[in-house]
C-alpha cells in the first residue's frame, strides 16, 4: 500500500487529498470526522485518473466538508460563556464584545504567539515551512500543503492552553516529512511531541470546559 497527496479545487478552496493505492476494485472517496479527505484507488490506477475523479466531485467534497465544519463548530463552543467570560490561552477572562470581536482577539493573540511557536517547532522537527497563515477554521486546527510547504493555523487555538498551539505547529511541520497520517507520521509525531495524544484529546473538548477545569 502506497500513499501520495493530490489537491482538488473546490468552491470552498483548495483541499489536500490523501490517495492510497490498495487492493480495491473501485475508487472510494471519504470525508473523515476531522475534515480530512482520503481516496482509495486500485493499485494500477494512474494518478491522472484519480485527479479527474476528484475534480468531478469537487462540489460534493466542499458540501460534505462544510457539514463537518458545522458539526465541529457546534462541538467547539470557543466563544463567550453565558456569564460573558471568554476562554483565552486556557483561562476564562472578561473580554467584552460579540463574536467578531472575540475572533479578532483570537487572531491577534495567535499572530503574537505564533512566531515563537514556529521557532520551537522548526528547531524540533528540523524542517522549515515556506509560509504560514492564520485562518478561522471550523473542522481542523491546522492544515498543510506539502507541495507548497505552506501551513495554515486556526485562530481559535488562542482559546486553548499554549501547548495546544505548539502541538498543532509540530503536527503540521511533521506533514512536510510525511504528508499522510500513516504509521511513519505518527512515529515521527511521537518523537517530536511525546504528549501529542493527550493534547489532541484536549482539543476535542469545548474550550470553555477546558478553561473551567484549569481554573477549578
Amino acid at each position: 500500500m502506497t500513499t501520495t497527496t493530490l489537491e482538488v479545487r473546490t468552491p470552498a478552496g483548495t483541499v489536500p487529498v490523501t490517495v492510497v493505492r490498495k487492493r480495491v476494485k473501485n475508487l472510494n472517496l471519504r470525508i473523515h470526522r476531522d475534515g480530512t479527505v482520503s481516496l482509495s484507488i486500485p493499485t494500477r490506477t494512474p494518478l491522472a485518473v484519480a485527479q479527474d475523479f476528484l475534480n468531478r466531485r469537487a462540489g460534493w467534497i466542499a458540501a460534505h466538508i462544510e457539514r463537518v465544519h458545522t458539526r465541529a463548530a457546534e462541538r467547539t463552543h470557543a466563544g463567550a460563556t453565558a456569564d460573558g467570560l471568554v476562554p483565552l490561552w486556557g483561562r476564562l477572562q472578561h473580554a467584552p464584545g460579540g463574536a467578531e470581536e472575540i475572533e479578532a482577539l483570537y487572531r491577534r493573540e495567535v499572530a503574537r504567539a505564533l512566531p515563537s511557536a514556529i521557532a520551537r517547532g522548526e528547531a524540533r522537527v528540523g524542517v522549515h515551512a515556506a509560509g504560514w497563515q492564520i485562518r478561522r477554521m471550523t473542522s481542523r486546527w491546522g492544515s498543510c500543503t506539502p507541495a507548497r510547504r505552506s501551513i495554515r493555523i486556526n485562530s481559535a487555538l488562542a482559546a486553548y492552553p499554549p501547548e495546544c498551539l505548539d502541538y498543532v505547529v509540530i503536527h503540521e511541520l511533521t506533514h512536510l516529512l510525511e504528508p499522510s497520517h500513516n504509521a511513519r507520521f505518527h512515529a515521527l509525531l511521537d518523537r517530536f511531541c511525546p504528549r501529542n495524544r493527550e493534547i489532541a484529546r484536549i482539543l476535542k473538548r469545548p474550550a470553555a470546559t477546558v478553561a473551567s477545569n484549569l481554573l477549578g
